[in-house]
């Protein structure tokens, strides 16, 4: 059997970090695809027409989410 690595909290949340950009991302490109769909009263909707507070939402999901990760960020401390 091979020996466990230790945990590495730093890491661990860089990795954190990078997928909750990821997910950003996917979350914004699906509202973007679904927001730009033409309904039947008018062809060629904005994005801002159809969802006029997604700009908003997605930045406070996005500054929670990455304030939070951040702060646990700060508080790892590097074994010596």
């Amino acid at each position: 059997m091979t020996e466990q690595r230790p945990f590495r909290p730093k890491i661990f949340l860089y990795r954190m970090l990078a997928a909750i950009f990821m997910a950003e991302a996917g979350f914004l490109a699906f509202a973007f695809w679904k927001c730009s769909e033409p309904v039947p009263s008018k062809l060629l909707p904005t994005v801002t027409e159809r969802c006029p507070k997604l700009g908003d939402r997605a930045e406070t999901l996005f500054v929670a989410a990455v304030a939070t990760t951040l702060s646990l960020l700060t508080g790892v401390d590097e074994p010596k």
